[in-house]
């Protein structure tokens, strides 16, 4: 049986391709080498290279762990529901 391809919304991909960014600049900011990073999050560099560049096939378990590694903030822990 063939595999389906997923398709994702635009909003869905803007939103991955900006978190993606958001990650890269916090890692620059932090004067951390794309290998430092990759090493902290325990996944290979090019896996880094993947959430960086906004592709949204990698677990967001690891996206969530480069960003919070990068310093993204990623919800405003003084909200409330």
């Amino acid at each position: 049986m063939p595999s389906k391809t997923r398709t994702y919304s635009r909003l869905n991909r803007e939103a991955v391709r900006l978190l993606g960014q958001q990650i890269k600049l916090g890692r620059k900011s932090r004067r951390m080498t794309e290998k430092e990073l990759a090493a902290r999050v325990g996944i290979a560099r090019s896996t880094l290279q993947r959430i960086e560049g906004g592709d949204p096939l990698v677990e967001v378990g690891l996206v969530f762990e480069a960003a919070i590694l990068a310093g993204v903030t990623l919800f405003d822990p003084g909200a409330t529901t």
